[in-house]
C-alpha cells in the first residue's frame, strides 16, 4: 500500500505544470488562474448546472426529473470512455518513466492501480466540477434533502471510474494479444480517425435538426415511449444505480453502486497481472522500421533560406506531420462552421440567403453591426482555441534549448512563433467569411473591413496566448498530447479572450445597436479598440515577453 501511494503521488506530481520560478511569475499565474475560473469553470458549471436544473423541474410533472441528469452523465461516461483512451494507452505503455519504474519491486497490478490513478484525476478533474454543478443544480430543482446530497458527494468521485476502467481493460488486451498498436504515432492517428469520425457524424446529424420540436422530443424520451437509455444503461449500468440511490434515497442501489466499482477496479488489477507485463514485453520485443538515407540525397535536397523562413517552417512542419497538434491546432480551425450550421437548422425563425441579401443591401445597421461582432468574436475564438500561440513555447519541451543555441534573436523567434499561428488562425475565419459575404453580396468596402479587424482580432490574441505561455511554459511532457491536455496556459489564454470578446464584442453589440450611425462608422471603432490592444500586447512583449524566454530555465 505505501509503495501505490508514493508511486501514485510521483505521477501525479510529474502531470502538473511546474512551479513559477520568480515573484512576478507567480502573480501573473495567480491572475490568469482567476480569470481561467471566472472566465471557463464558472460559467460551464453555471450553464450545466442550470440545464440540470430546469429539466429536473419541467419534467417533475410527468415524474421524469432525472432526464436531465441521466442524459448529462451518459454523455460524461461516453466522453470519459472514447476520450480517455489515448491518457490511459500512453500512461501505461508509453510513458518515458516506465523503464525507471520496472526494476523496482512492485507486482504489475500495483504499477497499473498508480498509473491508473494518476491517469484518472488528470483526466477527469475539470469533470468532478462538471458533474458538482450537476448534481447541485438537479438538488436544486428537486428540494434534495440531506442524505441526498451527502450521497451526491461520492458520485462526484466515482462516477467516471468505471469507464476509464473499460478503456484501462481494453488497453491491455489490446497490447497483450495484438501488435496493431506499436507506438505513440499509431495511437494518435487512431484519435486522428475517431475525431474525423465524430466530426462527419456531427456535419450529417446537424442536416437532420431542422423541423424537431425539441421540447416534444424531450418529453417523448423521458416519459418512455422510446427507451433510448437502454443500451447505455447496460453498458454503463453505474448511472441507473446512482440516479435511483439519490433519486429514491436507496441505500441498497448506492451499495450496489459502490461494489459495482470497486469490483471493476478489482477485475481490472487481477487482468493487469496477468497481461500487462506480457503487454509491456510484446511491445519491447517489436521490430522497428529503420529507414536508411543516403547522405548525398539529403545534402541535394538542402536549400538555404533566411533564418526566420526556415524556422517558420519548421514550426508549420511540426504542427502539419504531428497528429496531435494537427488534430487540436490545425483542423479546430476550420471545423467551427459545423456548430453553426446545427444552430442555423434549429433556429425557430426561417432565416434564407436571400433574406439575408435584401436586409444588409437595405443597411439594415442592427444586421451590419452584428455581423462585424461575429467576425470579430470568432477569430478571437478560433485563434485562442487552436492554441498555436498558447503552446508555441511549450510545444519545445525537451528540445528548448534549441531556442537559446541557434543564431537567431528571440524576437525573431517569438514573431515567427506567433504569425504561425495568425496564419491559420486568420485562414479558419476568412475562408468561410469571404465567399459568406460574397454569397449575401456584401460590398467590397465591408468585406475589406471584415478582413483588417479579423486580421487585428487574430494578432491580438496570438501575441497574448504565446505571451501567456512565456511565463511559465510546460516544457515536461512524454507525448504530444500530454503537451496539449496538461499545459494551463491554454485556460489561462481562453479564459483572457472571453473576458475579451465579452466586453468588447457583447458589449460594444449592447452599446451600438440602437445607434444610428454607419457600418463604418462601427467599423472604425472597433478598428480602434483592436489597434489600442495589440499596441499594448506588443508593448509587454518589448517590456518582459522576450526576456521570459531568456530567463526560462532549461530541462
Amino acid at each position: 500500500m505505501n509503495s501505490y501511494v508514493a508511486l501514485t503521488k510521483t505521477l501525479i506530481a510529474s502531470l502538473s505544470m511546474s512551479k513559477p520560478q520568480d515573484k512576478r511569475r507567480k502573480v501573473m499565474i495567480v491572475i490568469l488562474s482567476v480569470f481561467a475560473v471566472c472566465g471557463i469553470m464558472l460559467p460551464v458549471a453555471f450553464l450545466a448546472g442550470f440545464f440540470a436544473k430546469v429539466t429536473a423541474e419541467q419534467l417533475a410533472s410527468i415524474g421524469c426529473e432525472t432526464f436531465g441528469i441521466h442524459l448529462i452523465f451518459h454523455g460524461i461516461c461516453l466522453f470519459t470512455a472514447i476520450f480517455g483512451f489515448h491518457v490511459v494507452l500512453n500512461e501505461l505503455y508509453f510513458s518515458n518513466d516506465i523503464e525507471y519504474i520496472l526494476p523496482w519491486p512492485l507486482r504489475p497490478g500495483q504499477i497499473v492501480a498508480s498509473k491508473f490513478t494518476a491517469a484518472f484525476i488528470g483526466e477527469n478533474f475539470m469533470q468532478f466540477i462538471f458533474i458538482a454543478a450537476c448534481l447541485i443544480g438537479f438538488g436544486l430543482g428537486t428540494d434534495m434533502n440531506l442524505f441526498k446530497w451527502i450521497l451526491s458527494i461520492f458520485g462526484v468521485v466515482t462516477l467516471t471510474i468505471l469507464p476509464m476502467v473499460y478503456t484501462a481493460v481494453l488497453c491491455m488486451i489490446i497490447m497483450c494479444f495484438t501488435s496493431f498498436i506499436k507506438n505513440k504515432d499509431m495511437i494518435q492517428k487512431i484519435t486522428l480517425f475517431f475525431v474525423f469520425a465524430l466530426l462527419l457524424l456531427l456535419l450529417v446529424g446537424a442536416g437532420s435538426l431542422q423541423d424537431i420540436d425539441f421540447e416534444q422530443a424531450i418529453f417523448h424520451l423521458a416519459s418512455g415511449k422510446q427507451n433510448v437509455f437502454a443500451v447505455l444503461d447496460i453498458i454503463f449500468p453505474n448511472v441507473p444505480l446512482f440516479i435511483e440511490s439519490i433519486q429514491e434515497e436507496n441505500l441498497l442501489s448506492f451499495l450496489l453502486y459502490l461494489l459495482l466499482n470497486l469490483a471493476a477496479v478489482g477485475v481490472m488489477l487481477l487482468l493487469a497481472e496477468a497481461l500487462y507485463m506480457k503487454g509491456l514485453i510484446r511491445l519491447s520485443s517489436l521490430p522497428e522500421k529503420k529507414k536508411t538515407k543516403d547522405l548525398e540525397q539529403l545534402v541535394g535536397k538542402c536549400r538555404q533560406h533566411s533564418p526566420a523562413y526556415s524556422y517558420f517552417m519548421k514550426e508549420v512542419k511540426l504542427l502539419v506531420r504531428t497528429p496531435a497538434f494537427f488534430t487540436h491546432s490545425i483542423v479546430v480551425n476550420f471545423i467551427w462552421p459545423i456548430f453553426v450550421f446545427a444552430a442555423y437548422k434549429i433556429q425557430s425563425r426561417q432565416v434564407t440567403i436571400e433574406g439575408l441579401t435584401k436586409a444588409y443591401e437595405k443597411n439594415e445597421s442592427a444586421l451590419q453591426l452584428l455581423c462585424l461582432v461575429f467576425v470579430v468574436g470568432i477569430s478571437a475564438f478560433i485563434a485562442s482555441l487552436n492554441s498555436i500561440s498558447s503552446n508555441a513555447i511549450s510545444r519545445e519541451g525537451k528540445h528548448f534549448p534549441f531556442m537559446k543555441y541557434i543564431p537567431v534573436s528571440y524576437e525573431t523567434q517569438w514573431n515567427v512563433k506567433t504569425l504561425v499561428g495568425i496564419v491559420f488562425a486568420a485562414a479558419g475565419v476568412l475562408i468561410y467569411v469571404i465567399p459568406a459575404c460574397v454569397l449575401i453580396k456584401v460590398p467590397v468596402t465591408h468585406i475589406l473591413w471584415y478582413i483588417f479587424l479579423c486580421l487585428l482580432s487574430v494578432t491580438f490574441v496570438s501575441y497574448m496566448g504565446i505571451y501567456i505561455d512565456s511565463i511559465q511554459p510546460k516544457l515536461v511532457w512524454d507525448d504530444e498530447m500530454s503537451a496539449l491536455r496538461e499545459n494551463y496556459n491554454m485556460f489561462y489564454s481562453m479564459a483572457a479572450v472571453i473576458a475579451f470578446v465579452a466586453v468588447v464584442c457583447v458589449g460594444g453589440y449592447f452599446l451600438l445597436r440602437d445607434s444610428t450611425s454607419d457600418f463604418s462608422y462601427h467599423a472604425a471603432i472597433f478598428l480602434l479598440i483592436l489597434a489600442a490592444a495589440n499596441g499594448a500586447i506588443l508593448l509587454l512583449m518589448k517590456k518582459s515577453g522576450v526576456r521570459n524566454i531568456g530567463e526560462q530555465e532549461e530541462t
